[in-house]
């Protein structure tokens, strides 16, 4: 489990400048499409008190995900077999789903908490799947949040020693 940043988020009011701390708890998890899995986050979640999960292969059932609790607000997209999503357990967070980021491996986000807007994104980067197509949907989702906040958190199915894996692949070394 890691925490999101703390962002200092400067407002200007007359001539002062205020700060306001606002935090976020952010999780990322492969749920390796495991029903358990789904039930042990959600307790994770709501154990933690997790604002944000960012999820890679969740559970679903015809297409769609399953096994969360009716209070989570989720998002995913595309009509097909979802492998990304993102899990939202915090009434004051809100969040949009950004249709030009997004398919059923890739959900984009816009998210606003207390006066801070950023971006929040969860891809699958399927093993079978020429990397390059995936590389296409980052550089999109970076494209269009440019000079915004963003969080990408990402399953890509690629080892390098710049995430301290022991070794680098061919994936790593083209991600």
């Amino acid at each position: 489990m890691a925490r999101c940043p703390h962002i200092d988020n400067g407002m200007r009011s007359g001539t002062n400048l205020l700060y306001r701390n606002v935090q976020l708890k952010c999780l990322q998890v492969n749920l390796q499409c495991s029903r358990v899995a789904v039930s042990n986050l959600a307790q994770v979640i709501i154990q933690y008190n997790i604002d944000i999960a960012f999820v890679q292969e969740p559970y679903t059932i015809r297409n769609n995900m399953a096994g969360f609790p009716k209070g989570f607000k989720i998002y995913s997209h595309g009509g097909g077999r979802k492998r990304a999503a993102i899990i939202i357990n915090n009434n004051e967070v809100d969040a949009i789903t950004i249709t030009q980021g997004s398919h059923e491996d890739a959900i984009l986000t816009e998210i606003r908490h207390k006066g801070l807007r950023l971006f929040g994104a969860s891809l699958y980067l399927p093993i079978d799947r020429d990397i390059e197509r995936d590389i296409d949907t980052i550089e999109n989702i970076h494209q269009f949040t440019k000079g915004e906040g963003l969080i990408l958190a990402i399953d890509s199915n690629a080892r390098s020693r710049l995430w301290f894996d022991k070794y680098t692949n061919a994936r790593g070394r083209t991600l």
